[in-house]
């Protein structure tokens, strides 16, 4: 096993040189995504100061690295450290719903259920089966080679209609279902379906969760495992498994919904206060915040022409390019707008301009402070 954990090392080793060796900077989109990257933490964190951001985004980038490596080096299961009730789990040999986020090397979770023997399906949006779904089979083929397992696998649509009906056939004849609950966006936005999501707390904000979840657990009796993928100081990869969540004799099932959604995000806000820098889901959580809610948070004070030197409002917008066009970012609204090159260059040196109203015309200036896009 020595072995295997110095080989292991080594090739983290080799992604991180091969990863400080780029100019992040000079990446296409770079400049983007970390700026939606930073009104995230900004607005479900805000106790992590923005001077910080960057370099947690990178930080994040890097721990991406390491999962696709993770992904691909099959030994790296037997080196993975495991805690809570898991192995009373797979003795029972019982189906459950373990239910997980993007943090941490999270792919793991699949493959070290299935190394184990466990019959599985993985729950997963249409695009991440396009995606993904390549690399995923050649992780258990690879598997089911290397330790002569015969144990069944499948890669189940969570956009099909008839999706919900066949895992409920899967749990009750004894397939275990793996589920990303911060990963389904096919519903947010404009094609959310309110009666299929409820909202959660999670942090500084509420975010829209799916129902399946617990649906799914009280139509069928089947218990929920939370389990947190996390990437310690040392690089070793850690799967923790949570007391599992049943629905008790006399509650309802929308309340259980409510309740199972709520503790699960719960119990991963724990984890994520603590290793915030590996989590994806800062690149599109955005996609899960309620739109009416963040315009009440972001509305406008009552307008005050300004004596005082005006500057730009940095907390609430960001200045960058999108596929080589200027554009401002709202941070709170995740709105953005095209302008030109010169109110680019405008903005970003307004503090030094004594008479930024005759620059930029009444009617302009005016537009810009009532949108708080200066101050």
């Amino acid at each position: 096993m020595s072995n295997f954990v110095h080989q292991y090392q080594r090739e983290l080793d080799r992604c991180r040189q091969q990863f400080e060796s780029l100019d992040l900077r000079k990446e296409k989109g770079y400049l983007f995504k970390f700026t939606t990257f930073s009104a995230s933490v900004q607005n479900i964190l805000p106790e992590i100061p923005i001077e910080k951001h960057e370099d947690l985004f990178q930080k994040l980038l890097l721990q991406q690295v390491y999962t696709t490596f993770d992904q691909q080096f099959l030994s790296a299961n037997d080196l993975l450290q495991t805690k809570g009730p898991i192995r009373t789990l797979l003795q029972n040999r019982q189906p459950n719903i373990y239910c997980t986020f993007h943090l941490g090397s999270y792919r793991l979770l699949t493959s070290y259920l299935y190394r184990n023997g466990v019959d599985l399906a993985l729950l997963v949006s249409r695009g991440t089966y396009q995606e993904q779904g390549k690399a995923i089979w050649d992780t258990i083929k690879g598997l089911q080679k290397k330790h002569n397992l015969t144990n069944s696998f499948q890669i189940l649509d969570a956009e099909q209609t008839s999706s919900t009906l066949q895992i409920i056939r899967e749990l009750r004849a004894g397939t275990s279902l793996v589920i990303f609950i911060d990963g389904v966006t096919s519903t947010t936005g404009l094609n959310r379906q309110e009666d299929k999501e409820i909202q959660v707390r999670f942090g500084n904000q509420n975010v829209w969760a799916r129902k399946g979840v617990g649906f799914l657990s009280y139509v069928t009796q089947t218990p929920i495992v939370p389990v947190i993928s996390y990437r310690e100081k040392n690089l070793n990869n850690v799967l923790s498994f949570l007391d599992p969540v049943v629905p008790e004799p006399n509650c309802d099932r929308e309340s259980y919904c409510r309740h199972s959604l709520q503790l699960l995000y719960d119990s991963f806000w724990q984890y994520l206060t603590k290793y915030p820098e590996q989590w994806e889901g800062w690149n599109y959580i955005h996609k899960f915040l309620d739109q009416h809610e963040l315009e009440q948070q972001a509305e406008t004070k009552p307008l005050r022409r300004q004596t005082k030197r005006v500057a730009f409002n940095h907390e609430r917008y960001s200045v960058c390019d999108l596929e080589d066009s200027p554009i401002l970012f709202d941070r709170r609204l995740y709105v953005t707008y095209e302008i030109s090159s010169d109110l680019r260059d405008f903005l970003l040196q307004i503090g030094t301009i004594d008479t930024p109203e005759e620059v930029l015309g009444t009617d302009l200036y005016l537009d810009l402070l009532s949108k708080q896009i200066i101050t």
